[in-house]
């Protein structure tokens, strides 16, 4: 509080003034004459008088008066802790309100309430103060930053939207939130627009932070000392626990123990005083243990808890290549087991020798990669077509081998029937615009140099797409959805003797789209919060964790959920049950929070205004008073006057 504010609040002290008027008005009564009393002694005494107030009420209200004056002409200096616009011109204003509901957003606050809480109380401060013709656009923080609400006038919406949001457990993505913000608010005709940001940046922000971006709350970005678990899981009789911890602090004097039925069970360890991550082991038989806790306190212990997964192996990707025939000149892998390799996605590569003949071999593989086989035995055919059903892809290249497949062979459920390979020694062109969805990497088809292709026109199944095409426009890639799976059919092998196409751009282009449709379809087992799972529009679908059930929307033909919370979900379809686990990002705790934020972004004059802005009702007040000071003066002269003309004194 600034001297000018001390100086403007102490006019209240002025109050004394009415006091003092009072103590002094009190004089000598006048004196009647009483002509008995001249026959009474004259008694010499002497008596104290007592000073004391008189008119109280009146006095009272001549009180409230000063201290309303002293508060209307401290009013304008005075700030509050509320969040409201400020308006340079008085025109109406467009604003983005983004709110960060990520996982270190559950942190308290000095006092018990944490940072979403007070985030969302500041959305509805702003939006108390905005007035008729004021455009809100509501947008979320949690990664990947998505719009709650569209820009409109309806403050009413704008009021629901806000009331209705929860905190996550997603990562941040402020830079993305920020982006999406500037984007709701583009085609608004307001002249002012502000993206008003209530997080604790605790995350990447934009390279080009701009002068429109309000960070509201400060004091949401304090530092704090916290550690949480990320995940556990189980390991024959351990159990693996891998945390996280923002400071050395925060790790002092605290252990990780094990919860389960029975009560007896008090396995712990010890944590190492560090800041990062760090994985304990604690020995537990399956089935002992359901989850691990931390002891002691921090400043959120919302992620001090975990869920522990059962053992399971990772998902894969599996190729099927000859060798013998597509191994490099240095004697490598062969060439498609090396390009998925480059695509570095993450997910490990496992080449297999011979084709599966049950579905459980390929238990553990999000998508298969089969090269220019001689056709597909009936054990092979079934086990692909089980194994679809989990949501998975399937990617065949077909070669010279595909007309000259094995008795009983086929390459269903990809094609039906032979396919006939046509040599062409001159090369084949390719339709480059038919692949636009490969992106720039399809201008790297131009001549290709193709030896030869399947011809696939006579070989679809029905309800193929065609997503690809020669020069000649014949067929050269096609998919198909198969239950929750998803087929692909290449007309042309990857040996590079054929062609030069495994050695383009675009083939990467291509397994990437493969690889990332494979992970969206079959759906991790251990996933962070805000991961999209996939699953077919038909059938009976029932997920449900922590929370409750998960609700479903429709996307692409297809229905997606996206869990928000950490721990244990339980899918169902179709009779069909799995388990899958939402695990906290350790950004989340170990990212602190920005400090030194742009100067653009401090709150200004132009862009907030959480000023006392009481004057009007102090205004009415003070005349309120002053009209019932007035009224009382009348009232009192009226009974005086009364009482006068009632009771004529009778002079000697």
């Amino acid at each position: 509080m600034s001297f000018v504010t001390i100086l403007a609040l102490g006019l209240s002290l002025l109050v004394a003034a009415p006091t003092l008027a009072h103590l002094l008005r009190r004089g000598r009564a006048n004196e009647q004459a009483f002509p008995p009393a001249s026959l009474v002694p004259v008694a010499r005494a002497t008596a104290r008088e007592r000073s004391r107030l008189e008119d109280r009420g009146m006095l009272l209200l001549r009180a409230l008066m000063v201290l309303c004056l002293a508060v209307l002409g401290a009013g304008p200096l005075v700030r509050c802790s509320r969040v409201a616009l400020g308006r340079s011109g008085g025109a109406s204003v467009a604003i983005a309100i983004v709110i960060d509901d990520s996982a270190s957003m559950k942190t308290q606050l000095p006092g018990g309430k944490t940072r979403f809480a007070r985030a969302t109380e500041g959305a509805r401060e702003l939006l108390a103060s905005a007035r008729d013709g004021d455009a809100v656009a509501l947008v979320q923080a949690g990664k990947p930053a998505r719009v709650t609400l569209a820009a409109g006038t309806d403050l009413q919406a704008a009021s629901k939207a806000v009331s209705e949001l929860t905190p996550s457990d997603r990562a941040t993505d402020l830079d993305g939130a920020i982006a999406l913000a500037r984007a709701a608010l583009s085609s608004l005709p307001h002249k002012d627009k502000r993206v008003v940001l209530l997080s604790d940046l605790a995350g990447e922000l934009p390279k080009d932070p701009g002068k429109d971006v309000w960070a509201a709350l400060p004091e949401l970005a304090n530092k704090v000392d916290d550690c949480g678990v990320l995940r556990a899981e189980q390991s024959g009789p351990r159990v693996s626990v891998t945390l996280a911890c923002s400071s050395e602090q925060a790790a002092k004097g605290r252990s990780v123990r094990l919860v389960g039925k029975d009560p007896a069970l008090k396995t712990e360890m010890r944590l190492v005083v560090q800041r990062g991550e760090q994985t304990l082991t604690l020995e537990a038989k399956p089935n002992v243990a359901t989850s691990v806790e931390l002891t002691g306190q921090d400043q959120n212990p919302a992620d001090d808890r975990a869920e522990i997964a059962p053992e399971s192996r990772a998902l894969s990707l599996a190729v099927h290549a000859d060798s013998e025939r597509e191994a490099v000149v240095t004697g490598g892998a062969p060439v498609l087991e090396q390009a998925l390799h480059a695509l570095s996605t993450g997910v490990a590569v496992r080449p297999l020798a011979e084709l599966p003949r049950e579905a459980a071999e390929l238990d553990d593989v999000a998508a298969l990669f089969v090269d220019d086989p001689p056709g597909l035995t009936p054990e092979t055919r079934s086990a692909i077509d089980t194994w679809l059903e989990q949501g998975a892809v399937a990617a065949l290249f077909i070669g010279e081998r595909a007309h000259d497949t094995q008795l009983g062979a086929s390459l269903e459920p990809f094609l039906r029937g032979a396919v006939d390979w046509e040599p062409n020694a001159a090369g084949l062109n390719v339709d480059v615009g038919s692949f636009g969805w490969l992106g720039a990497e399809a201008e790297s088809l131009t001549a290709l140099g193709a030896k030869g292709r399947a011809r696939l026109d006579s070989a679809l199944l029905p309800g193929a797409e065609v997503v690809g095409r020669w020069g000649d426009g014949k067929v050269m890639v096609a998919r198909q959805e198969r239950g929750r799976g998803l087929l692909f059919s290449v007309g042309l092998p990857v040996s590079v003797e054929l062609s030069d196409l495994a050695l383009r751009p675009a083939f990467l282009s291509l397994l990437d789209q493969m690889v990332s449709e494979a992970l969206r379809r079959r759906g991790p087992r251990e996933s962070v919060a805000g991961t999209e799972w996939w699953f077919p529009p038909s059938g009976a679908l029932q997920i449900s964790g922590t929370g409750g059930a998960l609700p479903t929307r429709e996307a692409d033909g297809q229905r997606v959920a996206t869990p928000e919370s950490a721990g244990r979900y339980q899918i169902a379809l179709n009779g069909k049950t799995e388990t899958r686990f939402i695990t906290l990002p350790p950004e989340e705790i170990l990212t602190p929070p920005h400090q030194d934020l742009p100067s653009d972004w401090k709150p200004s004059q132009a862009t907030a205004a959480p000023q006392v802005d009481a004057s009007p009702e102090l205004g009415w007040f003070l005349l309120a008073l002053v009209a019932l000071e007035i009224a009382v003066r009348i009232w009192r002269l009226t009974r005086e006057r009364r009482a006068h003309g009632a009771i004529q004194p009778t002079l000697p």
